[in-house]
């Protein structure tokens, strides 16, 4: 790849230069500029200016010309978003949803979300659980503190969970868990909420259709308001990873504004304090997010 193919690429390929609000915030440019010129050009042709009207069209021309590469580039690089929805502080940043892990103290007043299969198990093989998905990460951190029995008990017995979720019994079923909760179902262990997202297959196979994603995000904006207790929501880009989805997987873009459509139409809001909610963008996934469409459109 030639370098001028290699810098549109990374400068300005996420945001088209045909797309609607790109002109919109530049037509708003270009009516300021026009302003400024003519009132900067009128008094100084008044006072027999060197420059002369032909020198102001070009100067015109070539501040039009860079406002658009400007703003064409900065919608480009922009890499988060902030929004209300709801009367809700909604963020849209990059970060790790693990840190809240890592650094407790720095987190205190959120909990964190984390997508799980409708049998909440926790048997990291790479044929139950991927090593490489959300799910395993998180058991893997809770099995190297010496939590995992204490984590079991709380998916066990845990009375909102039971109320909401739905349990039946899978006897058929010969390794992992042998209940099964339905989607959106969840349960808060330590500031961390793991909630049911992906149905398993006989082959221990996460499978989601487009109509049960959607099914996923009602059901979870209904039960995270019975546990969220007014702290600050912190909410991975959910499908993103290896969940199959039938009939085709939607783009990251289309996950996230699924999401935030979701949240909009539930009319859950979360509004105590300098509260929020907010979305967590993996850095490899941020470059097929429009941060700039999720700005202004949503």
């Amino acid at each position: 790849m030639c370098p001028l193919r290699r810098f549109y690429e990374k400068y300005f390929s996420k945001v088209k230069i045909y797309d609607r609000t790109l002109w919109r915030s530049y037509a708003a440019t270009v009516a300021f500029l026009s302003s400024i010129i003519t009132l900067i050009s009128f008094f100084n042709t008044a006072e027999g200016s060197c420059i002369g009207v032909r020198g102001w069209i070009i100067v015109y021309i070539i501040m039009l010309v860079g406002s658009f590469v400007y703003i064409w580039y900065k919608a480009n690089v922009l890499n988060e978003a902030y929004l209300s929805i709801n009367n809700t502080k909604v963020e849209v940043i990059i970060g790790d949803i693990f840190d809240q892990l890592s650094n407790p103290d720095q987190h205190d007043g959120e909990i964190t979300v984390i997508a799980v299969n409708d049998y909440y198990d926790y048997i990291v093989d790479d044929r139950i659980v991927s090593n490489k998905s959300l799910h395993g990460q998180y058991i893997k951190k809770i099995i190297s503190a010496g939590k995992l029995d204490a984590l079991n008990q709380k998916i066990e017995n845990d009375p909102v969970l039971q109320s909401m979720g739905n349990p039946k019994e899978d006897g058929a079923r010969k390794e992992g868990r042998k209940v099964r909760y339905e989607l959106g179902s969840l349960v808060e262990f330590e500031n961390y909420i793991l909630t049911a997202f992906t149905n398993f297959d006989a082959d221990n196979k996460a499978f989601l259709s487009a109509d049960e994603y959607m099914h996923f995000w009602m059901k979870f904006w209904e039960n995270i308001d019975t546990v969220y207790a007014g702290r600050t929501i912190n909410i991975p880009l959910m499908g993103a990873g290896i969940t199959r989805f039938r009939n085709g997987k939607p783009t990251k873009q289309q996950l996230l504004e699924t999401m935030l459509w979701s949240l909009k139409i539930s009319g859950f809001h979360n509004t105590y304090g300098d509260k929020k909610i907010r979305f967590i963008i993996y850095e490899p996934d941020a470059a097929e997010i429009n941060f700039y469409s999720i700005q202004h459109n949503m």
